[in-house]
């Protein structure tokens, strides 16, 4: 039960911090420099590492904080960010998570996903096309800086998960004892 409680406050730190970091970024650098998506990152690490229901819920309470911070319509967010915790979960199963090039994969993906679920919803539905503007200055330049952030960030997250959050494995009919 203390090990699940401090599961979640480390999980929230985590996501509180990025939200943060990530906001603070946003606002210091205007439209003159990408901002990389610490909470795709986030949400992606934690999908591929423990899989597509706690990497759902994370996307779920990343996306809550930026429809509340940031968006017009409370659940666009949450809904992206969800589906792409549980996408990296999905991608758990098929990829050999000790590779540091599949999470990089997963989150370059996941990125893409994400900001072309933006472009649909937020400029595609006012009747704004054009793609390849926003593929250019936009979604190129966050996917190669959020997945070459994802290189520190995975590391930091698995070496986390291995001595905090990973719940140890006890053998109850071991006779060592």
């Amino acid at each position: 039960m203390k090990r699940r409680v401090l599961n979640i406050v480390i999980t929230g730190a985590i996501i509180i911090v990025s939200f943060v970091l990530q906001s603070y970024l946003s606002l210091v650098s205007g439209q003159s420099f990408v901002v990389p998506n610490l909470l795709l990152i986030v949400t992606s690490i934690f999908g591929f590492i423990k899989g597509s229901n706690y990497g759902s819920v994370t996307g779920l309470f990343c996306g809550l904080l930026v429809d509340v911070a940031f968006g017009d319509v409370i659940g666009l967010f949450a809904l992206i960010y969800m589906y792409i915790g549980f996408i990296s979960g999905v991608f758990k199963k098929i990829l050999y998570s000790d590779h540091i090039f599949m999470p990089m994969l997963v989150v370059f993906v996941n990125d893409f996903l994400y900001n072309l679920a933006y472009y649909v919803f937020r400029f595609l539905l006012r009747n704004k096309l054009d793609f390849s503007y926003y593929f250019e200055k936009v979604i190129l330049p966050e996917m190669i800086f959020t997945t070459f952030l994802t290189l520190i960030f995975y590391k930091l997250f698995c070496l986390l998960d291995e001595k905090i959050l990973r719940e140890k494995q006890e053998n109850r009919f071991s006779f060592d004892k």
